[in-house]
């Protein structure tokens, strides 16, 4: 009986120090996972960082092409009805003169 015994506590034993480094390891596991999710949660916050500046830069492209389009629609208008004033003048110049 006493051999049962104290196969018994070394089983128990064996088992006691299977589980103390199994949870070494899970500890370690845990400090690699921290530290890749702190690696991580710096590089999404720098690539927030550079696609709110993305964002920032093409709303400005946005309003100066805009503003730039909407000036070369009035010099084009400008151009037409000088254009058109041309046309008109040289028309009468024409009639004027006759073939």
């Amino acid at each position: 009986m006493a051999d049962n015994i104290q196969a018994r506590m070394n089983f128990i034993i064996e088992q006691q120090a299977q589980f103390a480094t199994d949870i070494q390891l899970l500890k370690e596991r845990q400090a690699d996972s921290q530290r890749m999710i702190d690696a991580n949660t710096g590089m999404i916050r720098q690539l927030v960082d550079v696609t709110m500046s993305l964002a920032r830069h093409l709303a400005e492209t946005d309003r100066r092409l805009g503003a730039r389009i909407e000036q070369l629609a009035e010099s084009g208008t400008h151009t037409d009805r000088r254009l058109d004033a041309l046309v008109d003048i040289v028309d009468k110049l024409t009639r004027r003169n006759g073939p």
